[in-house]
């Protein structure tokens, strides 16, 4: 259901950053370059599978959020995510144009990054879409 992914990404955005997660430096749907102010939220890679039904198309739209820390330890990684975690898991989607549009968090999963300095989250967010045929 391509035909709302900017739709779902803008929804996605407003759910992050309304109001921002504290502590949070920003919500990016691009790669940031070194010095960026850390902690923040990538809105990464998407993915769309088609799952159309007799009378209604519809479909999987999974987009990855990437939450990148340099705080000491993984408090403060594993608590943006917990707080992406109850804004996002098992919600209704309120966007123009599918009848149905839920939303639940897929996986998560915490890393450390080579650097020994930085750690890295990811978390799947995954739009289940149904639109009704006219």
């Amino acid at each position: 259901m391509m035909e709302f992914a900017v739709a779902l990404q803008d929804w996605l955005y407003r759910t992050l950053t309304t109001p921002i997660i504290e502590g949070v430096r920003g919500v990016h749907d691009h790669k940031r370059k070194d010095g960026s102010a850390y902690p923040f939220i990538e809105i990464g890679e998407v993915s769309d599978v088609p799952d159309d039904a007799h009378g209604a198309s519809g479909g999987e739209h999974v987009i990855t959020l990437h939450i990148w820390s340099r705080s000491p330890g993984q408090t403060e990684l594993k608590t943006i995510m917990a707080e992406i975690y109850q804004r996002l898991h098992d919600v209704g989607v309120d966007i123009n144009g599918p009848s149905t549009c839920f939303l639940l968090v897929e996986h998560t999963q915490s890393l450390e990054d080579p650097d020994g300095v930085t750690r890295h989250g990811v978390m799947a967010v995954q739009f289940t879409i149904r639109k009704l045929e006219s």
